[in-house]
């Protein structure tokens, strides 16, 4: 059966090539690999000119984009990173969300929406749904009796400011402790018999829409209930589309393709395995959906991407620190502030004499963290440290006081004495003043070079005729 399945991968494949070699022209040539002009539109109408795009590229400009693009994915396989397990796990589990929509099974999902409202026409025998909108106040588990006499008063009091003319929903929003529907105003879904806390239930079976209940006590705490609205359960064709929206909501489609698998799969015992049924759903699908084909290869090679960039340059931009030092300094021309920066700490005291011996520590400790602990703050913090700070003028209150002339601020609570360690930096002095520029123009350094040298490695074809004809066929 497997061998059955996969004659029909490879003669949907086959039968694809013959159509693209005829009605597909060969767009270009990666390493000999052939890029159709399908695929190449696809990319180009989904990604390189977008209606509203800040950047709208020409055909000739994504061209060699692509080429970059398809460069690094085929780095990727080089690096044989699409045999990694975490790879082949995520890829399959993306494509078989593509696929699962075309297994969906209306019988099975009516079916289920039939049951759960049978289920609740038995569980009502006749009685009423409920709507009802309640307040809770909660008592804490182990809670004495006058603790719980106490909330058992606030709970007397909400209700007695209701029965002047306070706003149920209102209350139930500034008190019930019902995160849930607190912020609705106490509103809770539609209840029937055993569908609520029971004390609940019996209060609210023998109320009116518009009444308000006493205090209830529960074994959660007290709490007060509004009648909303009763009614008898309507008739099945009435509810349905509101089941069948709820249950898609929760999910309902994805469960009723993986019960179609389960069927198939239970009918074709050993003879059929999950992949094999998926690849022969994916070949199907190719005939109706050919731009599937191409949706589920840009996920597989952005995966491959992805992973190739990071591990070739991203990592290497981010952790190279002699690299960025390097190239910092060579390009320092381009890396200059609108204005000078205090580069340090601020140290706050409880304590003037306390001030100044904490920022001698921060000065000439490398581990001061430990230092300070042990010196001011072992019993009761009498010191803290603010910083690293890369701040200009305006940023900070403390730093432009003593740093850029400021006026001096307000003391902060509790430790009003306070001072700077660092410096004033007129221009940057290292990368780290300037990191994520200096990492960004590093990376794509880096991001050139690598592609310079993939297309030293790799053959490019392109067919200029064909490429004309992009759209336009």
């Amino acid at each position: 059966m497997k061998s059955f399945f996969f004659s029909m991968i490879l003669f949907a494949l086959a039968t694809f090539v013959a159509k693209a070699d005829s009605d597909d022209p060969v767009l270009m040539r990666i390493n000999g690999e052939p890029v159709y002009r399908s695929e190449f539109e696809y990319s180009y109408n989904k990604n390189g000119n977008l209606a509203g795009a800040v950047e709208q590229k020409s055909v000739e400009e994504y061209a060699d984009m692509f080429v970059n693009y398809k460069l690094k994915v085929l780095a990727a396989r080089a690096a044989h990173l699409d045999t990694l397990e975490s790879f082949q796990k995520e890829y399959a589990h993306y494509r078989d969300l593509q696929l699962l929509p075309s297994l969906v099974d209306s019988a099975y999902i009516d079916s289920v929406a039939y049951s759960l409202y049978e289920r609740t026409a038995q569980q009502l025998k006749g009685q009423d749904m409920l709507r009802v909108a309640h307040i809770m106040l909660t008592v804490k588990q182990g809670a004495t009796d006058e603790e719980r006499e106490s909330v058992r008063l606030r709970c007397d009091s909400i209700y007695k400011a209701i029965m002047n003319g306070a706003d149920f929903m209102e209350m139930a929003k500034r008190f019930s402790q019902d995160k849930a529907t607190a912020r609705s105003g106490g509103i809770l879904p539609w209840l029937g018999p055993g569908m609520a806390i029971r004390e609940i239930e019996q209060a609210a079976y023998a109320m009116q829409p518009g009444q308000v209940s006493e205090p209830i006590s529960s074994a959660l705490g007290f709490h007060l209930i509004k009648m909303l609205e009763r009614k008898q359960l309507a008739p099945y064709d009435s509810l349905r589309k509101s089941i069948l929206e709820s249950l898609y909501r929760q999910g309902i489609a994805e469960a009723s393709a993986e019960h179609r698998i389960s069927k198939l799969l239970a009918r074709y015992g050993n003879r059929l395995t999950r992949e094999a049924l998926l690849d022969s759903v994916y070949v199907r699908l190719l005939a109706r959906q050919p731009d599937l084909k191409y949706l589920i290869q840009e996920y597989h090679d952005g995966l491959l991407l992805y992973e190739i960039s990071q591990r070739t340059v991203w990592d290497k931009a981010k952790n190279d620190g002699e690299g960025l030092e390097r190239f910092f300094k060579a390009n320092k021309k381009n890396y200059q502030w609108d204005g000078p920066r205090f580069r340090g700490y601020i140290v706050h005291s409880k304590d003037p004499k306390l001030v100044k011996k904490a920022a001698k520590i921060l000065k000439k400790e490398d581990n001061w963290r430990t230092a300070i602990h042990r010196e001011f703050n072992r019993d009761s913090v009498m010191v803290t440290v603010q910083g690293p700070f890369l701040a200009k003028q305006g940023e900070n209150p403390y730093i432009d006081a003593r740093a850029f002339g400021g006026t001096e601020p307000s003391p902060r609570e509790g430790f009003p004495y306070f001072e700077l360690v660092g410096k004033k930096l007129k221009r940057p002095e290292t990368y780290a003043d300037v990191k994520s520029q200096v990492e960004n123009d590093y990376r794509k350094v880096l991001e050139d070079q690598w592609v310079a040298e993939l297309r030293k490695q790799y053959s490019v074809e392109i067919n200029s005729a064909v490429l004309q004809t992009v759209n336009r066929h």
